[in-house]
């Protein structure tokens, strides 16, 4: 894909709109095309060690413009909704992070998105079976999937008592563990200080998709198109183009973007809150703790 068509992606209303809700108050990075040695770089700061962040929709438009000698292709952004992004120093404070998103990540190791879905749908099954309905979203990245639990689902009483961090840790290694092994797949929680996940409507850094979020009761009436060029490796959903993913944009209300919430949105609740203490009495840990040997890097981890 041509730069210009980038471009003209980006500036889309609707797609900058849904980008910058997402990525409010979040840790941004993007992938670049082009770079002098070759590499192909992850933007995350600014400069001068200001951290990344989209809070109006003109900040896309600023980021395409400031790097466009390095092609932005990929809009990433983190898990975790921050308190302030000033400086690195707000990066490193775990109790700078003020809310955090359960994050499943399903890779296709084999091509086949049939066993992506299935996975995902165990996924929702689980989180049903605990409780938790209303506040999940399927995201197909382009090559793989996310399932996303919102992160204000968790109540400010639990907030209180368990880090952020700790939760979306807990809950995300809780669920899969309970998913069986597959060949072909693999769900895998990549919770950690640094990461960073494709913000809706981005371009894959790869490949001409778009990710797209779908509600599970649309994952599951999801009717399937035919495969793709051979030489993208999965066979194309619906909602993977960027056609359908404007189509999908315009017609329908958007998913409940991560920063922010309204006051109706509804959230997991009692039920999400016992699926916490549960996986810390299994683990007789205090969740993200018990990875002790990851430090609070500066430096994102793209998915």
């Amino acid at each position: 894909m041509i730069w210009e068509d980038v471009r003209k992606h980006y500036l889309r209303p609707e797609v900058s709109r849904e980008i910058t809700e997402y990525c409010a108050n979040r840790w941004v990075a993007i992938h670049c095309e082009e770079a002098p040695d070759g590499v192909r770089p992850m933007i995350r700061y600014w400069g001068r060690g200001k951290p990344l962040t989209i809070e109006r929709e003109n900040d896309i438009v600023e980021i395409l413009e400031r790097f466009s000698s390095m092609r932005p292709r990929a809009f990433y952004a983190t898990a975790h909704i921050y308190r302030r992004l000033q400086s690195a120093d707000d990066l490193a404070d775990r109790e700078n992070i003020a809310r955090s998103s359960p994050t499943w990540d399903i890779d296709s190791r084999d091509g086949d998105w049939r066993k992506v879905v299935k996975k995902a749908l165990e996924i929702v099954d689980e989180l049903e079976r605990h409780g938790v309905a209303k506040s999940i979203f399927f995201k197909w990245s382009g090559r793989g999937a996310h399932v996303h639990v919102h992160p204000r689902a968790f109540s400010d009483d639990v907030l209180r008592r368990i880090s952020p961090l700790d939760i979306a840790y807990s809950v995300t290694q809780h669920i899969a563990c309970r998913i069986e092994p597959e060949e072909g797949v693999v769900v895998e929680n990549k919770i950690d200080v640094q990461r960073v996940f494709t913000a809706p409507l981005s371009l894959h850094r790869s490949v001409d998709r778009v990710a797209v979020c779908t509600p599970p009761d649309e994952l599951r009436a999801s009717t399937w198109t035919g495969p793709v060029p051979p030489d993208t490796g999965i066979s194309r959903m619906p909602g993977a183009s960027m056609r359908r993913a404007r189509e999908m944009s315009s017609r329908r209300k958007p998913m409940p973007p991560s920063g922010r919430i309204s006051p109706g949105e509804p959230r997991g609740g009692v039920s999400i809150s016992r699926l916490i203490r549960r996986f810390w009495k299994l683990s007789g840990s205090s969740g993200y703790s018990i990875r002790s040997s990851i430090s609070a890097k500066t430096s994102p981890t793209r998915m």
